[in-house]
């Protein structure tokens, strides 16, 4: 007796990748996403697990000091598995390197802004000098103390490095463009634009020494940065009311 097997084609109802998402959420209690499920509750304050192990890393370096650290520590701080941590991070010098990326990406990002904006060397500088030292004191840990660390001489900080570089030309292009329009007078170009990117990056040691930083001291480092330069007291009252104009106009400081 022989058989016959009649093909049957079986549809299946459309599901949105949405519903696949609340399906699983129902039989196994995780909801998906990026990265993996966490271990326990949320600990810290930031939105994202990637925000969180950034805080808890930063909280150890600066604290504890960046040798006392690991990554196994820093997600049972965080409450993840250290394979979690992994997928966002692939090793404890890339969560530093990350660390350190937003002390300067911000402000170059602001340089390339003010260097289209067609203001004058003082109203661009005091707006960098004042975006810059409001970047390095609003973040909830002073990153910018582990700039000393010798470990940053590896090839894995190197991009660190450059930007940081590029950070202090873009300030030196502003000095050597306002003692060219007869705005600023240095003595050496070269001496006086290294004395006032470390007069920016100052507020890391006040910091460090546990001085009270308020919400003046970006202006008072920007307005100190033109006196440095000689800047006549009337360019520098215009600096500080055009600046405001071109600060709004900047990316956002995460605390």
């Amino acid at each position: 007796m022989s058989h016959r097997f009649r093909a049957v084609k079986v549809v299946f109802p459309a599901v949105t990748v949405a519903e696949v998402r609340v399906n699983v959420h129902r039989v196994t209690g995780i909801r998906q996403g990026a990265g993996r499920p966490r271990l326990s509750s949320v600990v810290r304050q930031a939105g994202s697990a990637r925000d969180q192990i950034l805080d808890a890393a930063a909280e150890m370096f600066v604290t504890q000091g960046y040798h006392a650290a690991s990554t196994r520590r820093i997600a049972e701080v965080v409450g993840v598995k250290q394979a979690s941590l992994y997928y966002h991070f692939s090793s404890k010098q890339d969560i530093l390197a990350a660390l350190l990326a937003g002390t300067v990406k911000p402000s170059l990002s602001f340089a390339t802004r003010l260097a289209r904006s067609g203001e004058p060397p003082n109203v661009q500088l005091y707006a960098l000098t004042y975006f810059d030292v409001s970047l390095l004191c609003t973040g909830k840990w002073n990153i910018g103390a582990l700039y000393s660390l010798p470990e940053l001489r590896a090839p894995e900080f190197e991009e660190f490095a450059r930007d940081r570089r590029a950070l202090q030309r873009a300030f030196a292009r502003r000095v050597a463009a306002g003692v060219k329009a007869g705005i600023f007078r240095v003595g050496s170009l070269e001496t006086t634009s290294a004395l006032l990117f470390a007069l920016d990056e100052s507020v890391i040691t006040l910091r460090a020494n546990g001085v009270r930083i308020d919400n003046t001291l970006p202006a008072t480092v920007a307005a100190g940065a033109l006196r440095l330069l000689e800047c006549r007291d009337q360019d520098v009252a215009t600096a500080e009311v055009e600046a405001k104009r071109l600060l709004a106009l900047a990316p956002e400081i995460r605390a």
